[in-house]
């Protein structure tokens, strides 16, 4: 590209101005990359309240949602942008979203890409009566493409004859992130496991304080916020009533990154306990800190990491199955060091920034030879 040649404009959303989120950090890193190649304009939703609720059809979402509409036909008005990038998630956030695609290819985007983030969707999908799915599929005819972080998701809409193109970009981490964990020269781990994340059922968490119950050794930093309303405070209140003082609960919506990468550096085991995702951040940052990981088999992570050489996979809500790998993590430090470092090649080999910015790359290149 000379310097006459325009930039391709891009809009890319969702982001918050406070940057908390996974998909805010995830664009927000895909911004930091693209913009030597691209105009990237960010499109921003913020609100203040109905945040543990933003998967339901309420009032709160419905002026939110209208709010965030006009917001968006003032940006593509403007811009008139080449590529309108916006998440794909499930629940009412499903038509939300395509909603927004139709609002931005109508009011002058040339193209639309639609990336999923939505960990239950494919349950959502095939759960959904036929008169919404019917109706989804029209609004999935102005997405141009859809992302997806890997193959099994790939494959999900090829089986269920979505006529979209599908891309694969995995998702990528802060690189600011992976350069303070490089910049430690030796690591230290302690015994206590993490983790980070929303709290709450879907994620685990209260599988964590039954294994917390059973094994007093069983020391756990459990970082996040509460993934429905009112679920902190219930995990406190067991924690409490249950006297399990080797849980450390901290409240944060996002952790500064000195903290984080200090407690990534430092801990013993990464835990991730959770029933459906797509392809989880903390695992990855987990993977490119060199941490032992017990996990689920969640989303995209089998087919990157495989069990006993690089991972300890759990099913999830199997409290015995936990914490055997977290006495096999105890007891076994020299195999436990190995998975870490496993791990790490793991981020190295196959989800290096890089690796994924081409990957993103190519998929715009493909968007933009349709128009």
């Amino acid at each position: 590209m000379t310097d006459k040649t325009p930039k391709p404009k891009i809009i890319l959303g969702p982001f918050k101005k406070d940057n908390t989120g996974s998909i805010s950090l995830l664009n927000t890193v895909f911004k930091n990359n693209l913009s030597n190649e691209y105009e990237i304009v960010s499109f921003y939703t913020n609100r203040e309240k109905g945040k543990t609720s933003l998967a339901k059809l309420n009032l709160t979402n419905i002026r939110y949602f209208i709010k965030q509409k006009i917001n968006l036909v003032k940006l593509v008005r403007a811009h008139k942008p080449d590529i309108f990038h916006f998440s794909l998630h499930s629940y009412w956030s499903m038509e939300k979203s395509l909603v927004m695609i139709t609002i931005a290819k109508f009011f002058g985007a040339k193209k639309a890409i639609s990336h999923l983030h939505g960990g239950s969707f494919e349950e959502f999908w095939i759960e959904m009566n036929p008169i919404r799915r019917w109706f989804a599929k029209q609004l999935f005819k102005n997405v141009d493409q859809i992302i997806v972080a890997s193959t099994y998701w790939k494959s999900f809409f090829e089986k269920n004859h979505f006529p979209n193109e599908i891309r694969i970009v995995n998702n990528p981490i802060n690189e600011s992130f992976v350069e303070g964990i490089k910049k430690i020269k030796e690591v230290n781990r302690n015994n206590s496991c993490l983790f980070v994340g929303s709290l709450g059922k879907r994620k685990g968490t209260y599988d964590l304080l039954k294994v917390a119950e059973v094994n007093k050794d069983f020391s756990l930093i459990l970082i996040g916020n509460s993934e429905q309303i009112g679920d902190i405070e219930k995990i406190s209140e067991i924690i409490k009533q249950k006297n399990l003082n080797n849980i450390k609960l901290i409240k944060s919506d996002r952790l500064e990154l000195d903290e984080k990468v200090k407690y990534f550096s430092e801990s013993g085991c990464f835990l991730f306990p959770s029933y459906t995702e797509n392809f989880p951040l903390v695992i990855i940052e987990a993977a490119a800190a060199g941490m032992p990981i017990i996990s689920t088999r969640v989303g995209a992570l089998p087919e990157f990491f495989t069990h006993n050489e690089n991972i300890i996979f759990v099913e999830p809500g199997n409290i015995n199955q936990i914490n055997s790998a977290i006495q096999q993590f105890a007891n076994d430090k020299s195999k436990t060091k190995e998975l870490g470092l496993e791990a790490n090649k793991v981020y190295e080999e196959k989800l290096a920034l890089p690796l994924i910015i081409n990957q993103l790359h190519k998929a715009y290149k493909s968007a933009l030879n349709q128009c």
